[in-house]
């Protein structure tokens, strides 16, 4: 949103015609209905459930409807009162959310062009690669301006949902700023990021900046089905809402990316739909690499854009089309969704969470090491994203060789054929899990790069690839396989022996499972839970209490034995890997974020829902996890969350709790430990 906070309201249907209209001024109380197909006849059963006449309107996905209801009728308890009944998925109010759109509410700053944000982000060096084509992005806005001069052949026909029809030039201004940024023409006033993408305009608010809920999901069925592979949503609300996640996941499965801005109150609330884990929410930088003043912040964050004097498109009711130099989120949204479109112009083939885990993994850290709630990951850097998207079999061969060093082995990459002294930057892709990227390294006077990895034992195991792109674009990548090997002698594979009833032996790892150990394994999930052992029984001093525990350290987890408490459900718990292995200390949850779907846990300061939530309680819950250390983000293409003894793991399409897995913590605490190397 500009300077502003832009509404999340929403209401239409992807029927393509209008609403019916309501019988006095005030626009209609509705909700949101989401029904199977046993509930009954429509509209009648909704009607006889309400004990009045309602308006009924089917929406886009299957099975949702939207309800308008009599004047003076309490949404919160008519949804209650359907919610209730046999046949409902759920029931909410369709919530309706307002903001003044003129460029007098705009964080203008001046008519100086403020083009320093295509050039912070790297735009210019994508450029070189790609420049956006034949991607298309749906902006849901107030409409965009098609005959401005630097969108003309941009702009698609889209769609009307304000009123149902196929009129969706702008009438407030805000959505040709957006829509120039994605793609404004790159020899024209205003360049945008991707000036090769076509832009879709989905009119979702109407002059004054007003929607709903109905017409947001709308929207976002609309830009799917017709063929938009990335969403910008410069707009929020603080509402929570199933329909709204219900058409964000039907982008997810459809292969869409959604990108939305965080909003203009740096107050820690939790914005929608940005805060949703598979939308990349977007805050604001300064030119210096700050975080702008205005920027909203929270565990939601995943990484900040130019917000701040930006230059784009424009376009107002008295003077046409034109330009306009102004800040906020809204401003920062569409750099990061010109930048997904560069990514998916040079590799189509990726999914949401491919496309997210690439422009994640090359932003450039602005604040501490890890994920903070004010930049989420870091600053956008299209230019590296691109990169970093295009294949590594373009590239020359380099090597990665060990090092001796007192404190144990290292690995380093070597890669020649670059130009004396030319800057490059170094990125580590591995089978599974986050890239890690060396940015500011140069060659030497002989054309050869030299990068220090780090330690053996706290790099990725299995298969991974090292690549380096200098700036003048050489590129050369060497691929290795690292297998941890045992120091510690509980880890060394034990001789093969023909198994028992109280012990068992795994061939897969050459390790043993006896006893107290084995029960619990057994009981709590077996070899889908916490895989397979890789160590054998052996005492353990506790770092924090100094009590010395039994322990067996499995691929995803470690097991204690507490003889203290034998004979008891706790005589044998999880270790608190998640608590030992987590890489920082993250972001918290304001408390106010709590539901009836989402639970709250004032101990830790997080939240637990969904297939985390059901995932979570089906396996034991406090007394086996512990409490949530983490909210849910995204790393390594996947959606993870940290517990004290656990971290939770799935696909972004995951549909049930089943899918959910424990991470491979107990051979990363193995390694850290020095266990293993």
């Amino acid at each position: 949103m500009l300077a502003l906070v832009f509404c999340l309201a929403l209401g239409a249907l992807p029927g393509l015609a209008p609403l019916p209209a309501a019988a006095d001024e005030a626009p209609p109380t509705s909700i949101l209905v989401s029904l199977t197909p046993e509930f009954g006849a429509i509209p009648e059963s909704i009607t006889d459930l309400l004990g009045e006449p309602a308006a009924v309107v089917p929406l886009g996905p299957a099975g949702l409807y939207r309800v308008d209801l009599p004047a003076g009728t309490d949404p919160d308890a008519a949804a209650a009162r359907l919610a209730a009944a046999p046949g409902v998925r759920y029931a909410e109010p369709d919530r309706t959310f307002v903001a003044p759109l003129s460029p007098a509410g705009l964080l203008a700053n001046g008519d100086t062009l403020g083009d320093w944000g295509l050039r912070r982000i790297g735009a210019l060096d994508a450029w070189r690669m790609t420049d956006g084509a034949p991607v298309t992005v749906a902006v849901l806005d107030t409409g965009v301006s098609p005959d401005h001069p630097d969108l003309i052949g941009r702009v698609l026909p889209g769609w009307n949902f304000v009123d149902g029809n196929a009129d969706t030039r702008d009438d407030a201004g805000h959505g040709t700023f957006v829509a120039g940024i994605i793609a404004g023409r790159a020899d024209g006033g205003a360049p945008g990021v991707a000036p090769g993408a076509r832009i879709l305009p989905v009119k979702i608010l109407n002059r004054d900046a007003v929607g709903s809920t109905a017409n947001f999901v709308a929207g976002i069925v609309y830009a799917v089905d017709q063929g938009a592979r990335v969403i910008n949503i410069s707009a929020d609300g603080i509402m929570d809402s199933q329909a709204l996640f219900d058409a964000l996941r039907y982008a997810e499965e459809r292969g869409v990316v959604v990108v939305a801005s965080a909003g203009n109150e740096p107050n820690g609330r939790w914005n929608y739909p940005a805060a949703v884990p598979t939308v990349l929410a977007v805050g604001a930088s300064t030119p210096d690499d700050q975080v702008a003043s205005f920027s909203s912040y929270g565990a939601f964050v995943d990484l900040i854009a130019p917000g701040v004097d930006v230059t784009s498109t424009w376009w107002s009711p008295e003077g046409g089309n034109g330009y306009l130099t102004a800040g906020g989120t809204s401003a920062s949204a569409p750099f990061v969704s010109g930048a997904a479109a560069l990514v998916l112009a040079v590799r189509p083939d990726l999914s949401p969470a491919g496309v997210r885990q690439i422009l994640l993994e090359s932003a450039h850290a602005t604040g501490p090491d890890g994920i903070d709630a004010f930049s989420g990951y870091g600053r956008l850097d299209a230019g590296l994203a691109v990169r970093m998207a295009i294949s590594a079999a373009y590239a020359a061969e380099g090597q990665v060789s060990g090092v001796d060093d007192v404190d144990g082995p290292r690995l380093r990459f070597t890669a020649e054929g670059f130009a004396p002294g030319e800057a490059a930057t170094v990125w580590l892709t591995p089978q599974d899990g986050a890239r890690r990227v060396w940015r500011g390294v140069a060659a030497d006077a002989s054309g050869t790069l030299t990068v220090d990895l780090g330690p053996r034992h706290l790099l990725p195991e299995g298969t991974w690839t090292v690549t380096a792109v200098g700036e003048s674009g050489t590129r050369v990548s060497a691929t290795y396989i690292l297998h941890p090997e045992p120091i510690h002698p509980a880890f060394v594979p034990i001789p093969a022996f023909e198994s028992q009833p109280d012990r068992v032996y795994f061939p897969e790892t050459g390790h043993s499972l006896a006893y107290g150990f084995k029960r619990y394994w057994e009981e709590r999930g077996g070899l889908a839970a916490f895989g397979f052992p890789i160590s054998e029984e052996f005492s353990e001093r506790d770092p924090v209490t100094g009590i010395v525990h039994t322990v067996q350290y499995f691929e995803r987890a470690r097991f204690e034995y507490h003889p203290e408490l034998a004979g008891t459900p706790f005589e044998v718990s999880l270790g608190r890997v998640g608590v030992e292995v987590a890489p920082q200390a993250f972001p918290t949850a304001p408390a106010e974020v709590a539901s009836e779907a989402r639970r709250y846990f004032p101990e830790t300061e997080h939240t637990l829902s969904g297939l985390f939530l059901e995932r979570w309680a089906a396996g034991g819950g406090l007394a086996v996890f512990g409490f949530p250390i983490s909210e849910p983000f995204e790393a390594g293409g996947k959606l993870v969350q940290y517990f004290e003894r656990a971290r939770f793991e799935v696909s972004p399409l995951a549909g049930s709790a089943a899918d959910v897995q424990l991470g491979r913590l107990g051979v990363d605490l193995a390694r850290k430990l020095g266990y293993l190397r």
